[in-house]
């Protein structure tokens, strides 16, 4: 394929040609054959073939949404002459990425490094990737298709939501609020003085009206505490962007929660992946389930409350769901809390939060309550 440099060099070798056979100036026409040759000589060194063998390595087959997908290339030179300029081009998920390649001596080797974005979870294609290379004159550019592919996993991203405020108020503290009330395998042991922090709902008002000193009532938990994370693909996320953070969202607060010592369960109203009600074990779990999650219509979704059929009362529920979410009603709305994700999301009650991405969520999670 001819440059600019090469297309501007053929039409003045035809220009030259047409004002040689009118004018009848042979010097003209000597020009048009000289350049003639010279892109000729451009295109037979842009198409020779790149004496180097390059190989690729991911750095990583599973990284975060919004990481770059980290590749390393392993260039060896083993012919008896000096490779030439090169540039890798390499592919994913309709990405692009370009690794300049300087010239290598005769059986040497070089390593280059470089780094396709991602915007969206699933599992890509890596590849194939092309050798491109230019002429020393920029005339023509030749290309050489390698078909050597790699498999990608880019799961949620995962936010840290560690803090001295939200994260023990909403999760931690609901959640034996919830066994404390219901549960019959927790039980009352004793009283102590209040601290900051403590949910204002444990206070003993006739123990601490006797003593004149706010006092709490701690519980004993046989069993630990449960919290369910539950992601909403039906609420009208207008905006793909909006719904990848609304999954980056849920994929943190279950991480947390398991990082937190709860026994987490995530669902979806997605009918492809809706979930598990049993806990899940470990982060990657999580993310397995949250990688291939789509947006739905609100006719195609799994409604809320079957998905909710054991009930809330012994679980911290949270709802993760778009700007007019949730998609159907939810029975014991005052054990859940809703998070509505996506850009000029309506104000949400007590019960929840509005906000725009997964940052906006960290930040006002962490001074929530």
């Amino acid at each position: 394929m001819l440059t600019r440099s090469g297309l501007g060099a053929v039409a003045a070798a035809v220009l030259l040609i047409v004002l040689g056979v009118w004018w009848q100036y042979e010097e003209l026409l000597v020009g048009a054959v000289g350049i003639a040759v010279l892109v000729a000589l451009a295109v037979w060194a842009s198409q020779r073939p790149f004496r180097a063998t390059i190989t690729r390595r991911l750095a990583a087959v599973r990284i975060p949404r919004g990481s770059a997908v980290r590749v390393n290339y392993r260039i060896v030179n083993d012919s008896r002459f000096r490779s030439g300029n090169a540039t890798i081009i390499d592919h994913c998920d309709g990405q692009i990425c370009r690794v300049a390649v300087t010239p290598i001596p005769t059986d040497a080797v070089a390593e280059a490094a470089g780094g396709i974005p991602t915007t969206r979870r699933g599992m890509f294609q890596v590849g194939p990737f092309e050798v491109e290379r230019i002429d020393p004159l920029w005339l023509s550019i030749g290309t050489r298709r390698d078909n050597a592919t790699t498999m990608v996993t880019v799961h949620p991203k995962i936010y840290d939501l560690v803090s001295p405020h939200g994260t023990s108020r909403v999760v931690e503290n609901e959640s034996i609020l919830r066994r404390a009330a219901a549960d019959p395998l927790s039980g009352f042991v004793s009283m102590r003085e209040y601290v900051p922090g403590d949910d204002p709902r444990l206070i003993h008002w006739a123990t601490s009206a006797h003593t004149g000193t706010l006092m709490v009532r701690e519980h004993v938990e046989v069993r630990r505490p449960e919290f369910t994370v539950l992601l909403d693909t039906s609420a009208h996320h207008d905006r793909a962007d909006d719904f990848e953070e609304a999954v980056d969202v849920a994929a943190s607060l279950a991480v947390h929660g398991i990082r937190q010592g709860l026994d987490v369960s995530v669902r979806t109203t997605d009918p492809e992946h809706p979930g598990h009600s049993m806990a899940l074990g470990d982060e990657r779990r999580v993310l397995d389930l949250l990688t291939p999650v789509e947006r739905t219509t609100t006719a195609n979704a799994v409604p809320i409350a079957t998905l909710l059929a054991r009930g809330v009362q012994q679980t911290t529920l949270a709802v993760i769901t778009g700007p007019s979410g949730p998609s159907t009603r939810i029975a014991a709305v005052d054990h859940a809390v809703v998070v509505r994700v996506g850009e000029g999301v309506p104000t949400i009650g007590d019960r929840g939060l509005s906000v725009a991405d997964a940052k906006e969520f960290v930040q006002r999670w962490r001074g929530w309550r």
